[in-house]
């Protein structure tokens, strides 16, 4: 059994190396950093847990966080706290109940070479470690400012080695195992907000109105049938908490001439299809997708926390498409691995339920037949946009039903 505080908190990931011979650039600023360090936590009870109050320490920095006051971990949810979110970037987007926290650092925390990683419950005077690249447990009651009365919960665990740019984590989520992969911070909300109208055979349509099996255009497939549509409410308490959650508005004509038609509303990682000699230049193809908090330095571009509760809503095909909302060409959901842990537990059952496979079946199909445009990331994103405002260049593609 794993090592837990409080019932169920348990250490999940860690990013040990985000910069070396691989790189990983968790706040998305462009740059892999050693302020990228992230280390994440995981509720594996059947109950929400109050972890406010939980201190983060290491032996040569302290206490180099606590989670503040209020800070509630839902039932397989997951809590990311990042050394330190750069200028230009953000902090990731997560499932339905994740949260994300920066701990506003300038300089790394974990020491790569092999180091202790301790999350201590002051209430209880208790604490769970973790150490990876053969470091020795330490006894954090000789630390600097830790209590000297505080207990271990469990032996302590050894993530194993890493490799620069993956991370240390558990597999499955609050499991046994320990393994070295993709590191998954952050998962990929891709969203359209109450209102959109996409287009499909009855014309423009709400897409809190579209269904199973209504068919949507799509830009290289005509009108293709909905395999599955879902809603997920975010509330404006929410959306406050954690902005990463916020959405972003494209305003009416912002990346080019009625693109879009009227104010689009996506979630932050919502891709919209850029092309054009930039694309063609940067990333050897015309057209490429670009998450939409990429496009915020474009006048008419911002987030939007909206003050209120929100739909999100999720629209999946067959296969990954590009389909037009309010004129401007998006895509539809890709179902990769991190996606997958986007969706919320209840999501996740109704979307096997009707397909009638299993998850990990319906995602490695759509991530082996891969996505329908090249996708944009991080420094290359971040120039593309770049260029086309210095070139004043319309960066949005849109293309009419045949």
């Amino acid at each position: 059994m794993p090592d837990t505080l409080l019932g169920g908190i348990v250490i999940n990931e860690i990013l040990v190396d985000p910069n070396g011979v691989n790189n990983f650039d968790t706040d998305g600023n462009g740059t892999a950093s050693n302020t990228d360090e992230f280390v994440e936590f995981y509720n594996t009870s059947g109950s929400a847990i109050d972890i406010s109050g939980l201190e983060i320490w290491d032996q040569g920095v302290g206490n180099w966080f606590t989670f503040p006051p209020g800070t509630v971990l839902q039932p397989g949810a997951h809590a990311v706290v990042i050394v330190g979110v750069q200028a230009g970037g953000s902090l990731p987007t997560g499932g339905a109940n994740d949260l994300f926290f920066d701990a506003g650092r300038g300089t790394a925390v974990i020491n790569n070479g092999g180091d202790n990683l301790t999350l201590y419950d002051p209430a209880s005077d208790t604490f769970i470690q973790a150490t990876f690249n053969g470091d020795s447990l330490d006894d954090p009651t000789t630390y600097t400012g830790f209590s000297s009365t505080a207990v271990r919960n469990g032996s302590g665990e050894d993530f194993g080695n890493d490799v620069d740019g993956s991370s240390l984590v558990r597999s499955p989520d609050g499991g046994n195992t320990f393994t070295t992969g993709t590191p998954t911070p952050g998962t990929s909300n891709v969203c359209f907000v109450t209102g959109t109208r996409l287009l499909t055979d009855a014309g423009e349509t709400p897409v809190e109105n579209i269904s199973i099996g209504d068919m949507v255009w799509t830009l290289d497939s005509g009108f293709q049938p909905v395999l599955w549509a879902f809603c997920a409410r975010r509330t404006r308490q929410e959306i406050s908490a954690s902005p990463n959650l916020a959405p972003v508005r494209i305003a009416a004509g912002a990346l080019g001439a009625a693109r879009p038609r009227r104010d689009l509303l996506v979630s932050q990682q919502h891709r919209v299809l850029v092309k054009g000699p930039v694309a063609r230049r940067l990333f050897d193809c015309n057209e490429v997708l670009v998450p939409a908090k990429r496009l915020l330095e474009i006048e008419g571009v911002n987030l939007d926390p909206m003050g209120e509760d929100i739909g999100y809503h999720h629209i999946m095909l067959d296969r990954h498409q590009v389909l037009l909302s309010e004129g401007l060409a998006t895509e539809s959901l890709y179902l990769g691995d991190q996606a997958v842990k986007a969706l919320s537990p209840e999501a996740v059952e109704e979307l096997e339920a009707i397909l009638q496979q299993p998850i990990q079946k319906i995602c490695n199909k759509m991530r082996g037949e891969g996505a329908a445009r090249p996708l944009a990331k991080g420094k290359l994103a971040k120039q593309l946009v770049a260029q086309h405002c210095a070139d004043r260049r319309p960066i949005g593609a849109g293309r009419q039903a045949a």
